[in-house]
């Protein structure tokens, strides 16, 4: 992308506007681009752990240099994709898991599954009086792990200005600062295990796509089968989703913070 001639045409695009006017605008598409997030923002380590999502969703385990000379991200899907092993099928992974959570949404709700479809909200068929249980039903009823569950926006500030407050108080006072950092801790522990009922998503269809991300091999309907055209969508879906990057800027080019 020629990030230049982006700026000047946007200079052009309003001729008539004043000098000053025209700086503005160069200016703001500038502030634009600094502030797209990209993979070489990013660590190894923060690369690597999406890695590891990866490595569960599509059953693989990779040896300590299996990515050492990786440099882009085209690198790293070649890697990936060629190691994922089944049967190839060309059905669609995201219709059979929707298929799945949908009947087991039924099962767990009591409710007709031909009115659950992709743009039901899940705040609809789980009201909040007892949706934590209602949650562990239907995850135990699609035998998948299911993280879709969060604390009040204003208890997780509350915990995390309390951490931050404790570790500021390290300068002055490390006792109290220790002390400070456990308690926050255990409080966000508890509340994220026992009093998380916050839906992290929205629908039907963003509980599918996630099922799939996090869990393509067993969202299969049957085992032992991938469809090898799916699985280069599900890595950049991931990086996407875990990273925050437009995936406009997940391209076989695009090369990781260590080999800028």
């Amino acid at each position: 992308m020629d990030f230049n001639l982006s700026l000047v045409e946007v200079g052009l695009t309003f001729p008539r506007f004043p000098l000053q006017r025209q700086a503005q605008n160069r200016s703001n598409a500038m502030a634009i681009l600094n502030d797209i997030t990209t993979l070489d923002n990013y660590e190894d380590e923060d690369i690597f752990d999406v890695v590891v999502k990866l490595e569960k969703s599509f059953n693989l385990k990779f040896e300590k240099d299996a990515f050492l000379y990786v440099q882009t991200f085209g690198d790293l899907c070649d890697i990936i994709t060629n190691n994922v092993q089944g049967t190839d099928s060309e059905d669609c992974t995201s219709q059979q898991a929707f298929y799945k959570v949908r009947n087991a949404i039924s099962a767990t709700q009591l409710v007709d599954k031909n009115s659950i479809n992709l743009d039901t909200k899940l705040q609809d068929i789980f009201p909040r009086h007892k949706r934590r249980q209602k949650i562990q039903e239907l995850k135990n009823e699609l035998g998948l792990p299911l993280d879709i569950l969060d604390i009040n926006s204003w208890l997780g500030w509350t915990i995390f200005i309390g951490i931050v407050a404790s570790l500021i108080t390290f300068f002055i006072k490390w006792q109290l600062a220790l002390s400070g950092l456990l308690f926050f801790i255990a409080v966000g522990w508890t509340a994220n295990k026992f009093f998380a009922k916050e839906f992290k998503i929205k629908t039907v269809r963003q509980l599918t796509e996630k099922i799939v991300r996090e869990n393509y091999i067993d969202s299969r309907r049957k085992k032992g089968t991938i469809n090898r055209h799916e699985i280069l969508k599900v890595i950049i879906d991931t990086f996407s989703t875990e990273l925050d990057i437009d995936k406009a800027y997940l391209t076989k080019n695009d090369k990781f913070s260590w080999a800028a």
